[in-house]
């Protein structure tokens, strides 16, 4: 049962430096957000700016959401709601999960900050804080977990295994497909790999790709794994690259 010892303190500021990870082919060495939890306790890294605040639904006609905008948001309201958000950003619109079923809400003018709402719903955002109007109901305060919107981000671009991990602070993404995307160094190194060989012995996958003259070997282990920051997760993972070593903790990203 691998356990981080590094820290907590150096994760959070890494968390904003990940939200747009892996978008390119190929491999390559360019700046990319970095490492974090799936849920809070969120955490650290060096020195760096703020993650700039949640960019919606700009409907800019890309098949890619501009920078520093993520495909899905994880909100905590007041009232006890969780709630997913997906961007639909072509169609200036959001998508929002509730526990009576999914909303679809439409951009509409606003003077601050995004506003989303349909007949009975309004979804204000402004930066990480947003307020929830539900017709019959009092407005609720929401605050967006910028780990668990990560992890969500991942899941609907088809990533299926994600780990992170620190020392320094790196992410792992496995898929879509056998795609590999590795992020080291808090964010400033990342490579991509379009196609990796699996693997299987006992509860552990190894995937090793290559491109260039670029190589890795990532082992992932279907055990307990828990983080520095306590969070525990259902797989830890092992990646060689340039003649190094990093464990972490993953998991396992099935489609909702």
């Amino acid at each position: 049962m691998p356990k981080l010892p590094t820290p907590a303190t150096r994760w959070t500021l890494a968390l904003g430096l990940t939200a747009v990870l892996f978008g390119a082919t190929g491999c390559q060495r360019k700046p990319a957000p970095a490492p974090d939890a799936r849920s809070t306790p969120e955490v650290a890294a060096p020195a760096a700016p703020p993650a700039a605040p949640p960019a919606l639904a700009t409907g800019n006609g890309s098949e890619e959401p501009p920078a520093g905008t993520l495909r899905a948001y994880v909100w905590y309201c007041a009232d006890g709601q969780k709630l997913v958000m997906r961007n639909l950003f072509r169609e200036k619109a959001v998508a929002i999960d509730f526990h009576d079923g999914t909303r679809r809400l439409d951009q509409t003018i606003s003077a601050s900050g995004a506003r989303y709402a349909d007949a009975v719903t309004v979804f204000w955002t402004k930066g990480s804080a947003a307020t929830l109007e539900r017709q019959g109901t009092p407005a609720v305060k929401c605050e967006e977990r910028r780990a668990e919107s990560l992890v969500e981000d991942a899941r609907v671009r088809g990533v299926s295994f994600r780990a992170i991990g620190n020392e320094p602070g790196w992410v792992l993404e496995i898929g879509p497909a056998s795609r590999i995307s590795w992020t080291t160094n808090y964010g400033e190194l990342r490579y991509d790999f379009d196609q990796s060989q699996p693997a299987t012995a006992g509860d552990a996958t190894t995937y090793t790709a290559r491109q260039g003259t670029n190589a890795i070997k990532a082992t992932v282990k279907a055990e307990r794994c828990v983080d520095d920051g306590e969070v525990e997760y259902d797989h830890s993972a092992t990646v060689e690259f340039e003649g190094q070593s990093y464990r972490g903790c993953g998991l396992e990203l099935k489609r909702n």
